[in-house]
């Protein structure tokens, strides 16, 4: 029952029968392909429809205590499709090569209110604790005291309606007392965000509820590190939107973006992302999407919350967050360029042949600690063409991997990053790099730009070795006019690269503000992540243009 409600529901995403987003189609595209191929060698997963078969078992005897026309029917007859989706997932894909251990240790669940997310993280309690390893932890963590006990509640709202479950489990009164599971000695506490206090916990599995409320990400970092020594640890983030700049969830939507336009691969990460997109906040469109529970009377009650909202602008944060899901940062930056827009400019015309161009160097040197990176553009019959490399400290590679969620390795092995240095960036190895440039590609450089900010130094050793070197300010009135023909360029698709994926992360990353003049130009502040090549060929795009302007008006575009 379980597969076969979550190959309909992936089915009818796919088609357009379910109203939903990209983000939900693609995760459903993936699910049916991975279907067919468990059934090659090379693929190290496979859906366990004997386990499933244990968890629909464990379903017929558990009932729902709430929820509209299904209160005493039990959760296998009464389960939705997407909720059979999303469980079907956690607890199918396992390992060839040890059936109990999963495929997925991390899951994101982002869905408006009213769609059974605090059920579901219920459900999810109840499962593990009737099916791990004897002696499990569990936990789930919240802001608040009232909040951590919500998933609690729920637990025991299942349990009472469900007698013949319930007997295996001892049912604290208190909301955060710890429950335990007499069959396998398995307990579960809800817990507040303290890090502090999380550090000397084991969870085999932890629930990050209402994690976009959350502003960091250390008590996370507390439960995973208690997961360490456990066999097969589970982490799971559910949440609503937040009006809220600083949420860790932002980043985490960044991320699974990348994965989704598929410039990030997670194959152990599962995620359901639920939302209106911009186009159709006020719509009923939206609501569908935003709302995968088919419930037609939560859906009168979004609308008639839509009608005030309209009326009342001080409702408008809370209908669009909690009911369509859609964060609302107030100083967040905009999208530089769209990432399907930029491959469209991939190789436009071939695999391109550097040798015997003039071309304009751009140098993006950072602290010594973190990325840097080099650009290389040419200009010919009114196509831009790029080429850009990244370095980082070669010690650093396992944190950078980590903490920006980013296989810096892969890219090393491509030839498009290099690691130099051990702590630091190598500069002398950069240095090195641009001097070679022009026996290795074939090029003349004219111009080498450069930021001030930590390339005093480098810009003084290539005066030396006779390149031509001009310092680009860092300034919005002098990076307006490049940013802005860069992007141009790409829209009208005059602009070509050779497809680097890390190329592609830095441009997805890119976010751009304006000053009090209206110039536009990418904020590395403000930007989800590394944009050194971007900025790198921002710098080199500067010194062409300048050039292009000279030969077409015989006037200087001066820098101040």
């Amino acid at each position: 029952m379980l597969l076969e409600k979550a190959k309909e529901y992936a089915q009818d995403c796919i088609i357009g029968k379910e109203i939903t987003t990209f983000e939900v189609k693609k995760q459903c595209k993936w699910f049916l392909e991975d279907l067919e191929k468990q059934n090659n060698d090379y693929y190290p997963y496979y859906f366990d429809t004997k386990q499933i078969g244990i968890i629909e078992g464990i379903l017929k005897l558990l009932n729902f205590a709430t929820g509209l026309h299904i209160v005493g029917k039990s959760l296998y007859e009464g389960l939705e499709n997407f909720q059979a989706f999303f469980i079907a997932n956690i607890f199918g894909w396992r390992y060839k090569t040890d059936a109990k251990k999963y495929r997925y240790r991390e899951v994101d669940l982002f869905i408006p209110r009213k769609n059974t997310k605090t059920f579901l993280a219920a459900l999810i309690i109840i499962i593990l604790m009737l099916t791990e390893d004897e002696y499990s932890e569990f936990y789930s963590i919240c802001l608040d005291r009232d909040l951590a006990g919500e998933v609690k509640k729920a637990i025991s709202q299942i349990l009472n309606a469900s007698p013949l479950v319930s007997e295996y489990f001892n049912i604290p009164k208190t909301l955060s007392g710890r429950m335990e599971c007499t069959l396998t000695h398995s307990f579960y506490q809800p817990r507040t965000s303290e890090a502090n206090r999380n550090n000397s916990i084991k969870p085999s599995a932890f629930i990050a509820d209402e994690y976009g409320a959350m502003k960091d990400n250390a008590n996370v970092e507390a439960m995973r590190s208690g997961q360490l020594s456990v066999k097969n640890p589970l982490m799971f983030k559910l949440t609503t939107a937040y009006a809220e700049d600083k949420s860790i969830m932002l980043d985490e939507l960044e991320y699974l973006k990348k994965i989704y336009k598929e410039t990030e691969k997670d194959d152990r990460l599962f995620a359901l992302v639920y939302y209106a997109t911009e186009d159709h906040l006020w719509d009923d469109i939206g609501i569908m999407m935003a709302n995968p529970l088919r419930i037609e009377e939560n859906y009168e009650e979004i609308k008639r919350a839509r009608e005030k909202a309209l009326a009342k602008p001080s409702e408008r944060t809370e209908f669009l967050t909690k009911n369509m899901n859609y964060f609302m940062p107030s100083n967040s930056g905009e999208e530089f360029i769209s990432i399907d827009k930029l491959r469209l400019c991939k190789n436009t015309r071939g695999v391109f042949n550097w040798n015997g161009k003039d071309v304009y160097i751009g140098i993006d040197l950072a602290m010594t600690n973190d990325n840097t990176a080099v650009s290389m553009v040419t200009m010919e019959d009114d196509m831009i063409y790029a080429k850009s490399w990244a370095f980082i400290p070669a010690d650093r590679i396992e944190e950078k991997n980590r903490r920006e969620r980013t296989d810096y390795r892969r890219f090393i092995e491509e030839g498009n990053c290099f690691a130099c240095g051990d702590e630091i960036v190598s500069y002398a190895f950069i240095e090195n790099f641009i001097m070679n440039l022009e026996k290795n590609y074939g090029v003349h450089i004219i111009q080498i730009g450069y930021d001030r900010y930590n390339c005093i130094s480098t810009a003084n050793k290539l005066d030396v070795a006779g390149y031509e070197t001009v310092e680009i300010k860092q300034h919005s009135s002098v990076l307006h006019m490049p940013t802005k023909w860069l992007q141009e360029h790409i829209l009208q698709r005059k602009f070509s690269y050779d497809g680097d994926k890390l190329y592609e992360i830095n441009f997805q990353n890119a976010r751009c503000t304006y000053d009090t003049n209206m110039n536009r130009y990418i904020n590395k502040k403000k930007s989800n992540g590394k944009v050194d090549m971007v900025m790198s060929t921002i710098d080199a795009l500067y010194l062409l243009q300048q050039e292009v302007l000279n030969e077409e008006n015989n006037f200087v575009c001066q820098s101040f």
